[in-house]
């Protein structure tokens, strides 16, 4: 990050001359602040991502973070608000549960309102910077704009889906326009992503969607190591980021992976199972937040359905493990994001107060796991005890149809 970009002057981001408030003798920055761009804390090993208004478990703003595992450096907020004041924040340093024990963290850091006589929705806009305490009057070299999280109406039974972020150049565009056409017709109408890397057709195919609203595909290069360093490409922040980034206008999240896909078994949508579970309970007040997926494996290792009804992948896999996982086991999930807290991989870590989560029978949904190899290694996974599922044949005329017309448009303009 080029420190150039956060150079002081008179006058803030917006041109408005600096008027005081908390902040100490500091103006305030002269660029604008940045959203979805990893950015480092000056004399700290912290790495800032995304900020987001919190206003429900308490009163803060919660920025998507990645720090050290164990010995964060101590840091402060500072926030010059749309008002023109400016205020400095203590700041409560949480880290995100699931990190392998490795030396970093995907972690939150809460900017605290209380005894500041602000609240929570007067941040909307704000121009915030997280500083380490040793150094706070030192320009900072981190700028987030800070995103409301308030659930606009209407909203309440859209579906929006969560994956990790893209790494290794991915470059199945093939399947990928499949599982994009699946989704929709089981009524997902939009795509978080994040690009650590990503091959040029399938750059492509997701700009396809991106113009026509589907998808909000974010920069994501993390400068710590995957694997080594932090879980996966630092996948907890993203999972999380995505969540505060779609509570104001997703009713549902599904967070899942570009591998798999949740198939009701009676409905023909995943919004009508997520509306016919929720109604099962009485009063609907008891009526669970989030919803686990049992995760089946359909390895691609196996041999091809003889029945397939359509030169697709998931009409020409259907084998898959007879026993399905248990639940909060490779599981994945659902749920209101309004209601959660902190997400994790296979499972909620974190709800609001009052709500709950509840595993889905396997006569209701599955999580169909499309894998490519086996999890260790060889070819041992393929001689568990497997059954044929052929409930994606469901979809196979209407899904072969969308699949077709997509690709006769995105391949006028992608290479293949």
């Amino acid at each position: 990050m080029d420190d150039s970009l956060f150079l002081y002057c008179s006058q803030n981001w917006e041109g408005r001359t600096e008027t005081g408030g908390d902040g100490g003798d500091l103006p305030p920055p002269a660029q604008a602040p940045l959203d979805a761009v990893w950015q480092p804390v000056a004399s700290t090993r912290f790495y800032v991502y995304s900020a987001y208004v919190e206003r429900r478990t308490l009163a803060a703003v919660r920025v998507i973070a990645a720090t050290r595992t164990r010995g964060a450096d101590s840091v402060i907020c500072r926030m010059w608000l749309p008002d023109n004041r400016t205020l400095t924040l203590k700041a409560r340093v949480k880290p995100i549960r699931e990190n392998w024990n490795l030396k970093y963290s995907a972690t939150y850091v809460l900017c605290l309102l209380r005894e500041t006589g602000v609240k929570p929705q007067e941040t909307v806009g704000a121009s915030l910077s997280v500083l380490a305490s040793t150094a706070q009057h030192r320009p900072p070299t981190n700028q987030l704009i800070v995103l409301d999280t308030n659930p606009r109406k209407g909203n309440e039974e859209t579906l929006h889906v969560c994956v990790k972020p893209f790494h290794f150049s991915y470059a199945r565009s093939d399947w990928l326009l499949e599982w994009f056409e699946l989704n929709r017709l089981l009524g997902v109408s939009h795509f978080y992503m994040y690009n650590e890397s990503l091959s040029a057709p399938v750059t492509c195919l997701i700009e396809h969607y991106r113009k026509q609203g589907l998808v909000t595909l974010l920069p994501w290069k993390l400068p710590i190591v995957s694997k080594v360093e932090i879980r996966t490409e630092g996948q907890f922040a993203a999972f999380n980021d995505c969540l505060y980034r779609s509570m104001s206008a997703a009713g549902w999240l599904l967070v899942i992976d570009v591998d798999e896909v949740v198939l009701p078994r009676r409905e023909r949508t995943l919004s009508a199972l997520l509306t016919a579970l929720r109604a099962a309970y009485n009063p609907p007040s008891k009526a669970p937040s989030a919803f686990l997926f049992r995760n089946a494996f359909f390895y691609l290792g196996w041999e091809d359905d003889a029945e397939a009804p359509a030169p697709l992948l998931t009409s020409r896999k259907t084998r898959r493990w007879a026993a399905p996982h248990a639940v909060k086991n490779r599981s994945k999930y659902a749920l209101r994001p309004r209601d959660a807290v902190e997400l994790g991989n296979h499972f909620v870590w974190e709800l609001a107060p009052g709500a709950s989560s509840v595993g889905v029978p396997t006569d209701r949904a599955l999580l169909h796991h499309y894998r490519m190899a086996c999890e260790y290694g060889g070819q041992q996974c393929l001689t568990v005890p497997s059954t044929v599922d052929r409930t994606a044949h469901r979809w196979a005329d209407d899904l072969l149809k969308r699949v077709n017309a997509e690709k006769d448009t995105y391949l006028k303009t992608c290479p293949t």
